[in-house]
Parts: C-alpha cells; sequence; structure tokens
C-alpha cells in the first residue's frame, strides 16, 4: 500500500517533540519540588530560631516539621526509588548541621518515606486525609528516633512521658504549618499545570500547521 511521506514525517517529528516535552515536564517537576523542599526546611530554620525546646521537659515541647511535611508531599509524587534517595539525602543533610547521632536523620527520614509510600496510595488529595497522613509521618518519624535511642539505650523515657511532654503539642502545633505546607505545595503544582497547559496549546498549534502545512 501507498504511504504518505509527509504523514509518517509528521507523526515522527511529532513523537519526538512529545518526548522532549515529556522531559522537559519531568525535569521542572522534580527542581520545582526541590526548590519547595528547600523552601520547606528553610522554613524549619527560622522557626528553630525563635522555638526554643525544653530538653528537660519542664513544659510541653513544640517540634516543628515543615521540612519533612515539604518531603511527604513531594515523595508522594515521585517514584519509589528517587523519593528514599531525596529522603535520605535531606536526611543526611540534617545529620551533617545538627548535633546529633551521624545518619540518624539519614536513616530515619528514609524508612519514613517507605512507611509514608505504602500508606499513601489509600489516601486522596483532599485537605483533611493530608493533615492526617502528615500526623502519621511526624509520629512515624518521631516514634523510630524513640526507638532507636532505646534500642540503643541512648534514652530511658518512658513512652507516656515522651509523647506527653515531645509529642502531643507537636502533633497539634503543626496542624497550619502543615495546611500552610499544602497550600504552597498545590501552588506549585497548579503553577506547574498552567505552564503545562500552555506548553500543550502550542503543541497542538504545531500539531494542526503540520496536519495542513499549505494553509
Amino acid at each position: 500500500p501507498d504511504v504518505d511521506a509527509l504523514s509518517v514525517t509528521q507523526v515522527l517529528a511529532l513523537r519526538t517533540l512529545r518526548k522532549k516535552v515529556d522531559k522537559e515536564e519531568l525535569s521542572e517537576s522534580q527542581q520545582a519540588g526541590f526548590i519547595y523542599l528547600i523552601l520547606c526546611f528553610l522554613a524549619d530554620l527560622i522557626l528553630s530560631q525563635n522555638i526554643p525546646v525544653d530538653y528537660a521537659l519542664y513544659r510541653l515541647n513544640f517540634i516543628h516539621h515543615v521540612g519533612l511535611i515539604g518531603l511527604m508531599l513531594v515523595a508522594r509524587e515521585l517514584d519509589l526509588q528517587t523519593a528514599l534517595i531525596m529522603a535520605f539525602g535531606f536526611g543526611l543533610f540534617l545529620d551533617l548541621t545538627h548535633y546529633g547521632y551521624f545518619l540518624m536523620n539519614a536513616f530515619v527520614f528514609t524508612l519514613t518515606i517507605w512507611v509514608l509510600r505504602q500508606w499513601s496510595n489509600q489516601v486522596n488529595e483532599s485537605i483533611i486525609e493530608l493533615l492526617v497522613l502528615g500526623v502519621l509521618t511526624i509520629f512515624v518519624k518521631e516514634f523510630l528516633i524513640f526507638g532507636i535511642l532505646h534500642l540503643f539505650n541512648a534514652s530511658h523515657m518512658r513512652f507516656l512521658v515522651w509523647f506527653t511532654h515531645w509529642q502531643f503539642l507537636s502533633l497539634l502545633g503543626n496542624l497550619p504549618l502543615m495546611a500552610l505546607a499544602v497550600y504552597g505545595y498545590h501552588l506549585v503544582e497548579g503553577f506547574l499545570s498552567h505552564k503545562d497547559r500552555i506548553r500543550r496549546q502550542g503543541e497542538k498549534t504545531l500539531w494542526m500547521k503540520m496536519l495542513n502545512p499549505y494553509e
């Protein structure tokens, strides 16, 4: 049968363009997610300068987790391997810049994100479900640290004391921070979606020109 050489050329050109656009979209999405995470951890740094921690446990402590929540939101959109590598990287950064047990955050962040990914498939995009997932993520991360410290006899704090003085206020206090983090992430997604619509509109226009090259 006769084959329209122009049609074959058009299809090949469009396929090449589609692959290039998909690669650019993935790269832009990853870059936006990385910048978003940096801003979240920067927010943690700013909060840490203004909210002291009472290690003597004379009062309830509030531990902010904006960076962890940002990591949770970004990791849900990545493949598992990339999400775990990113979690390990940000955890390692915290290990290198904060006093504590080396590789503790790297290990805990990685394991927390792995556990999160097992749950996230059952969670939709509603704000309530994301807040619940955020609370569970914070609790899992802190409980892992609590368990590891007890495992190596680095802490003898009882669970009830730990939860009352270390976690209760943190879980409640992080709710508005989670809402802000989710809102910010939706803004990033909206921006990327808008750029994608503009790009696809341009692609559609190019396709029409290829179908009617002599108009």
